[in-house]
């Protein structure tokens, strides 16, 4: 079987072939803000992989897939099992982007502890942050795991003290629904920032979410610095309401394309500590250990696994 996958987000897409051993090849990754259709956008990258026709296209998107048919969260862009498998000519298959990743999580292996205990054989739970905010449960199942699909990231934005009070005012008066993906997400970020400096009484500067994340790292801008500590300690407590609304004692792990790359930065911040604080169920959460997501490429390796198992099963 020649299988292509694909990892499409708001920004970029990365497309492979899996090798022999299950593993992605050299990815190409093109951009998903200046594609036309997304016919085109596969076809280019086959055309760019030279690995000649795929027999099965696995195509993973960062947003719900509904009936066969997937629209990219945050920046619109359609993707329709049907019209694919019939332009492409092989049958296409269409899943969210971190039901995918969680179909991945028994093979990582580059995996940064970020606190708690022992991980038992219980529900795993799965976020991270990047255009958007993605979710996925893993229940055990049948000697295995069963993905459920979450759009949590879209649930109401939970404040803990008076300074995030403050925040949400000047969130609400940016964002239509002030969620969790308003503030942990690339354009997040940027909310975050601009919330924050309304609060301090200062104008906003215009800063990219990497532009904000660099001058937070180096502590040479205090309200980047600040915004990127409450970023993670919105994280905390948004991957702690997962872990104990799931009981993710089979422990959380961080994905998406922002916390990997500033692993120092999440051991040090209030992360941890905000996600242990659940009240009475504090000690469980102590209890539950969380991990980092360093894997090269592993939304590629979630598709493939989901496309194996797809394949398997027809």
């Amino acid at each position: 079987m020649t299988l292509l996958v694909a990892d499409i987000g708001g920004t970029h897409a990365r497309f492979a072939y899996a090798d022999e051993s299950g593993l992605p090849s050299e990815p190409v990754i093109l951009s998903t803000q200046t594609m036309t259709t997304a016919t085109a956008l596969v076809q280019e990258a086959i055309e760019q992989l030279g690995g000649g026709n795929p027999q099965h296209i696995c195509v993973a998107v960062a947003g719900p897939v509904r009936g066969g048919c997937a629209r990219i969260t945050n920046q619109g862009a359609e993707f329709v099992e049907s019209g694919l498998s019939a332009d492409l000519g092989v049958p296409v298959h269409l899943v969210n982007d971190f039901v995918a990743l969680a179909h991945g999580v028994t093979s990582f292996n580059r995996l940064v502890a970020i606190g708690g205990g022992r991980a038992d054989n219980g529900v795993k739970a799965l976020i991270g942050p990047g255009s958007g905010l993605g979710m996925a449960v893993l229940v055990p199942d049948k000697g295995g795991y069963r993905v459920q699909h979450s759009e949590g990231g879209h649930a109401d934005l939970a404040i803990t003290s008076h300074l995030e009070a403050e925040l949400w005012t000047a969130l609400s008066r940016r964002v239509s629904h002030v969620c969790w993906e308003a503030v942990l997400s690339g354009p997040g970020l940027v909310n975050l920032h601009a919330a924050l400096s309304e609060v301090w009484g200062v104008e906003a500067r215009e800063m990219t979410a990497a532009q904000i994340s660099a001058a937070g790292l180096s502590i040479e801008d205090p309200i980047c610095h600040q915004a990127l500590e409450l970023f993670f300690a919105f994280l905390g407590t948004a991957a702690g309401g997962l872990a104990v609304t799931t009981m993710a004692t089979g422990g959380v792990y961080i994905g998406g394309g922002i916390v990997p790359q500033m692993v120092e930065f999440a051991a040090t911040s209030p992360f941890r500590r905000r996600f242990e604080e659940r009240g009475m169920m504090s000690d469980v959460a102590k209890g539950i250990p969380i991990w980092i997501v360093r894997d090269s490429n592993p939304g590629l390796v979630g598709a493939i696994r989901y496309a194996q198992r797809l394949v398997a099963r027809s």
